[in-house]
Formats: structure tokens, C-alpha cells, sequence
């Protein structure tokens, strides 16, 4: 995935979830546990820590190890 496709998904707001090649996800409720700085080509996802949710872990993810990103929109109900 390119820097300007994830970043592109960040900027949309919505939750995300990040697939990663070796078959791991990353549940990104919101874009403050996600972080892509300019011109780089890693990003950092921070997600509370399974043992311990009073602890955050942070992973940094090559993009190129990025292989997908789906996000769940919530379309209105018609009346």
C-alpha cells in the first residue's frame, strides 16, 4: 500500500482495520491510534495491550507489509 492510499483511508475518519502480510490486524477505532508521518514509509498503529488494558502497545508497520485496509461505512436508513 502507498503512503498516499493509507493515508488517503486515514484522512477519511471512519474506523479502520490493517491487514498486514504476515496475516495479523490492527483494529484502528479512531485516527488518533494511527500514525503516518510525512514522507515515511512506515506507519504506527497503538491498540490497548491484550493482557493489560490500562497498557498501550505500539507496532510499527513497513507499508510494504501493508496488504489491505477495510473500513466499515454506516449508510443512513431510508424512511
Amino acid at each position: 500500500m502507498t503512503h498516499a492510499e493509507l493515508k488517503a483511508r486515514i484522512d477519511d475518519g471512519l474506523p479502520l482495520t490493517l491487514h498486514v502480510a504476515d496475516g495479523r490486524s490492527f483494529e484502528v477505532p479512531h485516527r488518533d491510534f494511527i500514525w503516518l508521518p510525512p514522507r515515511s514509509t512506515v506507519t504506527m498503529v497503538a491498540i490497548p495491550s491484550p493482557e493489560d488494558e490500562e497498557v498501550t502497545v505500539s507496532h510499527t508497520i513497513p507499508l510494504l507489509m501493508v496488504s489491505g485496509v477495510t473500513q466499515t461505512v454506516k449508510t443512513p436508513r431510508a424512511a
